[in-house]
């Protein structure tokens, strides 16, 4: 073979050998390569999952404080007035007053509110116009923010009413009475409007609220008597706030097994001139078996509404009935007829227990009461009731039966 034959072989050779080695060095770069990617891939898919578990989780905790949230507890606080009403509603920082005690209470209320860190109420509710219940809402109104304020029906002309409401108005308020039926919610929790009766009597025409957190259930009753308890339809609840701080003419039994609720809070002053509460209630209470709790046992009243049940500050309260009242117990199946002047130490027979009860009613024909000529009862005081016009006369002329918050 010549020189230039051997030459042009040899590099032939050459070429097909580097042509060889370059293809396998790329086969391997491909697979390579290919590893590479692959790699890449599943790591990527198992961050991307981690951080998709991760999201929803955050999304559940997200979830989870919100529901929390909305399930925490409530505050339920039965300020200490006397006797008179005062109640604290918290919930999530939010907070609503029902009621604000007595002129005298003022400065005990507004104090109170703003030991617990209110700065503002979203809403205020004046179930009426007795002074017992409207007395210390000027001072709040003044020193503390209100965002809703309702009040009941009926006209009025009492000093203690016109003075809250001017008060409200200079804080541009604008009182307003709230629907039958309406619901106001307080962080998740609700005011459910049972009652906004329109009668002769201001007790009557409080507005009754249901407050519902979670499961639990607690009915404000104002000071409605039995002629509104006998048209509401609410099942059972788990706190009653007994109605004109433990009259007779609240709380009838027929009611109270209506609702049927594990305790029962009294609004009362220490030996109150009303003889709150009165025995009738407290029989009816007990027969059931109703844990009591008494502001005049045990002052201020605070429950914790979990959702799920009630938890109470105080001690269990006693079935103790009031003193230093006109008249120290009637009974439920007798009528006080107005042209009786006195009716002492009678025996009367019950038929709901067959026990006698001694019936002690100091009527006196010579003491001057009012009364309106539309007016169911007479009252010993002109101003009670926001009365226009008074007619004024003795218990026989009056032809009527006595005010239960007179007498």
């Amino acid at each position: 073979m010549n020189k230039t034959l051997k030459s042009i072989v040899i590099t032939f050779i050459i070429c097909v050998l580097g042509y060889t080695q370059i293809g396998c060095q790329s086969d391997n770069i491909k697979s390579e390569s290919s590893q590479v990617v692959k790699d890449y891939s599943i790591q990527t898919s198992d961050e991307y999952k981690n951080d998709e578990n991760t999201n929803k989780d955050k999304s559940n905790n997200k979830l989870t404080s919100q529901v929390e949230k909305l399930s925490s507890n409530a505050e339920i606080h039965f300020i200490n007035t006397g006797n008179s009403d005062a109640i604290l509603i918290i919930k999530d920082n939010k907070a609503a007053l029902i009621d604000g005690g007595d002129n005298d209470d003022e400065d005990l209320v507004s104090s109170y509110i703003k030991k617990q860190n209110i700065s503002e109420l979203e809403y205020v509710f004046a179930t009426h116009p007795h002074a017992d219940h409207i007395g210390g809402l000027d001072r709040v109104a003044k020193e503390i923010k209100i965002n809703n304020l309702y009040v009941s029906n009926g006209e009025v002309e009492t000093k203690s009413y016109r003075d809250f409401i001017s008060v409200a108005a200079s804080k541009g308020l604008y009182p307003s009475v709230p629907l039958l039926g309406s619901k106001f919610d307080l962080s998740g929790s609700t005011f459910e409007v049972l009652s906004v009766a329109n009668t002769e009597d201001p007790n009557n025409n409080s507005i009754v609220l249901l407050y519902t957190n979670g499961n639990d259930k607690i009915l404000l009753m104002g000071d409605a008597e039995k002629e509104i308890e006998q048209n509401l339809n609410v099942g059972d609840v788990d706190l009653l706030k007994v109605g004109h701080h433990g009259s007779y003419s609240s709380s009838s039994k027929s009611f109270i097994d209506k609702i049927n609720p594990e305790y029962a809070v009294i609004l009362v002053g220490e030996d109150n001139k009303y003889g709150h509460p009165h025995k009738e209630t407290m029989d009816t209470l007990k027969e059931k078996g109703i844990e009591i709790h008494r502001s005049d046992e045990c002052g201020d009243i605070v429950f914790i509404s979990t959702g799920n049940g009630l938890e109470i500050n105080c001690k269990e309260g006693s079935y103790n009935v009031g003193n230093n009242s006109k008249y120290s117990t009637i009974d439920n199946t007798v009528k006080i007829e107005s042209n009786i002047s006195s009716i002492q130490d009678e025996s009367i027979n019950n038929s709901n227990n067959n026990s006698n009860k001694n019936i002690n009613i100091e009527n006196n024909n010579s003491e001057v009461v009012y009364w309106t000529e539309s007016g169911k009862k007479y009252h010993s005081d002109a101003s009670c009731s926001g009365m226009k016009s008074p007619i004024s006369g003795t218990i026989k002329e009056s032809k009527r039966t006595p005010c239960s918050k007179c007498y």
